[in-house]
């Protein structure tokens, strides 16, 4: 499956934005610690801000959703923009704090927006290259902070690159009028939860279908046929329609008419069956374990190279080995997709391995090593575990989205904050085995291939 250029474009930007400020927050801890002469775990809370955006995402997604992916990736860049501008000049910890909270609610909006357009058969590795571009942004974030605080001034100032990014994804994700799209809402076509449909086209949405003698675009809920039939009835979520001209509906159904109409008749429709709660909730369990893996090390990587005896500056350019396992491993996750290589069984075994020297040597060179391990390790484990929740049979789309930010979210106001709880309570040594390990465990039995049923 291909996309058009454009969403390319502003997936991409989101997702290299979204990687150089969020990966750079345990960078911003240490340096922020110093700043107000505090300790770093008593700022656990910069870690949370990202968290709880994901959390207000994840409640407010579907209807964020309901004009298209696009409004919503236009306020999200503006929030980021303000919130990292906040994070970086704040000389207090009321502005930092700020400064991290619009950050994390711009950011999590990304990740609302992202599934919502590379969805379809090939989201998996549509995900993958989509991260893998935020992967290697993220690299640098880390690296700016370290070489702009060596040389004496304020290494957060280092999140400024990312403003003119995250302007420019803003301007271009303002809606386009075109000649055949001209209705308040032209923008939202080609959405997975507002779809427009011509009188010779005949497209299946999820949640909604609108349909005129030109170009109409519908609500995400109600379906109108301009010119020709009108509903006041909405459409479940749950149910795909068909409509046509000319052609037949591409996941169900037909309908014939001189501008097209919308059958509900039984022998016509399929009616798409509502999810299976059970399986749901186990892909949407899988994402948490997932990304509480991953925070542990992007947060608090850095904080465990500077108690190897690292100034803060190396230890934040250092921790960059953690995010360079991680773009490896993303770039060649499609390829290992293709030849079905059981990624997240095999990701489990190196993020282990990793976990292991981390905690076990307290020199910089075998914990750098082993964050780079566990780095290529954890790689495919949020856009696989992503993937298989966006194509839960039955679930709508922007549903879907909004659910894995929310499950995110609470892997990213958990983890850290456990593991920090343990690091005081114990050592961040014994604490990344403690946590690590056992979350490592669960996600590889949760991803074990299970016999059919007789």
């Amino acid at each position: 499956m291909s996309w058009d250029r454009r969403v390319v474009r502003q997936v991409g930007l989101a997702q290299a934005a979204l990687g150089f400020t969020v990966n750079s927050l345990g960078a911003c801890l240490v340096l922020l610690a110093a700043d107000l002469d505090s300790a770093p775990e008593e700022l656990a809370w910069l870690s949370s801000s990202f968290g709880v955006g994901l959390l207000v995402a994840g409640v407010t997604g579907r209807w964020a959703l309901r004009p298209g992916p696009r409004p919503a990736l236009l306020g999200s860049a503006l929030v980021a923009a303000a919130g990292t501008i906040l994070l970086a000049t704040g000389a207090s910890a009321v502005m930092a704090a700020a400064g991290a909270l619009l950050l994390g609610l711009g950011a999590a909006g990304f990740v609302l927006v992202t599934p919502a357009l590379l969805g379809g058969p090939d989201a998996a590795a549509g995900l993958a290259r989509a991260y893998a571009a935020g992967s290697v942004s993220a690299l640098f974030g880390p690296l700016a902070i370290g070489a702009l605080a060596a040389t004496g001034l304020s290494g957060r100032l280092a999140l400024l690159i990312a403003v003119p990014p995250l302007l420019f994804l803003a301007a271009d994700a303002r809606p386009r009028r075109s000649a055949a799209a001209t209705g308040p809402h032209a923008d939202a076509v080609s959405v997975p939860d507002a779809v427009s449909v011509s009188t010779t086209a005949t497209v299946a949405s999820s949640d909604a279908v609108s349909v005129s003698a030109t170009a109409t675009v519908a609500s995400s809920d109600a379906v109108s046929v301009a010119d020709a039939v009108s509903f006041s009835d909405a459409v479940s979520s749950s149910d795909a329609v068909s409509v046509s001209s000319s052609g037949s509906g591409s996941r169900c159904g037909t309908g014939d008419g001189p501008l097209g109409s919308v059958e509900r008749a039984r022998p016509q429709v399929e009616v798409a069956r509502a999810p299976s709660v059970w399986r749901a909730a186990g892909v949407w369990a899988t994402i948490v374990v997932a990304v509480s893996i991953e925070f542990c090390f992007t947060i608090w990587s850095t904080t465990r190279l500077q108690a190897t005896g690292l100034p803060a500056g190396a230890a934040a350019a250092a921790a960059t080995t953690f995010l360079v396992g991680m773009a490896a491993g993303r770039l060649a996750a499609p390829r290992l997709i293709a030849r079905r290589v059981p990624v997240i069984l095999v990701g489990c075994g190196l993020a282990a391995a990793g976990t292991v020297v981390v905690a076990l040597f307290d020199a910089p060179v075998p914990v750098t090593l082993g964050l780079a391990l566990a780095g290529l390790g954890v790689a495919p484990f949020y856009p696989v575990t992503l993937a298989r929740f966006v194509q839960v049979p039955g679930l709508p789309t922007a549903r879907a989205a909004a659910y894995g930010a929310l499950a995110s979210g609470t892997a990213i106001l958990a983890a850290p904050a456990t593991l920090a709880a343990l690091g005081a309570a114990l050592d961040l040594r014994t604490a990344y085995l403690v946590a690590v390990l056992p979350l490592a465990l669960v996600l590889a039995a949760a991803t074990l291939p299970r016999r059919a049923r007789p």
